[in-house]
């Protein structure tokens, strides 16, 4: 069976789980995220490009033969995270479940109370994608994993906001009584 393979600039990673796809322009720190994220424990995928294949109605991100472990890092060059890490930090393939944008833009720039989403598709698959403003944030890996963690719950119909605009109703509604 011969399948369709196409190819995105970005870093790959499981992230509790899910597969996430970091993209932005070059030199915003994908890799060097994605070293954070590998020492907190999840796996790297793929560096620099990442392979996609439609498998089942899913998207499975995979690393280019041969590239598979590496790691280009600011200043260190390429290092090999199976050796560094263990081979437990790296997967050769997972699923495809959100996509993160990192932006060369200041948090102060977003609404504060609403993330950016925006469908992102390939292959014929939609994949939810969150933009995320890089511009003087000290800690994004945990930003990655919240922004995961968050994601997850959306899928399974959870919305903070929401949440918390109903419990304010309540509140005022209580206090009118």
């Amino acid at each position: 069976m011969n399948q369709q393979v196409q190819s995105r600039p970005g870093v790959m990673l499981q992230v509790f789980g899910q597969g996430v796809l970091l993209q932005g322009n070059s030199g915003i720190g994908k890799s060097d995220l994605a070293l954070e994220l590998v020492d907190k424990g999840h796996r790297l995928i793929a560096d620099d490009a990442v392979e996609f294949v439609l498998e089942n109605d899913c998207l499975l991100g995979r690393c280019r033969a041969g590239f598979d472990g590496f790691l280009e890092v600011h200043g260190l060059g390429v290092v090999s995270l199976a050796r560094l890490y263990g081979e437990q930090a790296v997967l050769g393939q997972a699923s495809l479940d959100l996509v993160l944008l990192l932006e060369n833009t200041a948090a102060d720039d977003y609404d504060r109370l609403q993330p950016v989403q925006q469908p992102w598709s390939m292959l014929g698959v939609v994949v939810p994608a969150w933009s995320i403003p890089c511009l003087g944030r000290h800690n994004l890996a945990l930003i990655v994993e919240t922004t995961v963690r968050l994601n997850l719950y959306q899928q399974q119909g959870y919305d903070a906001g929401n949440d918390l605009q109903s419990r304010l109703s309540c509140l005022l509604k209580e206090d009118a009584a």
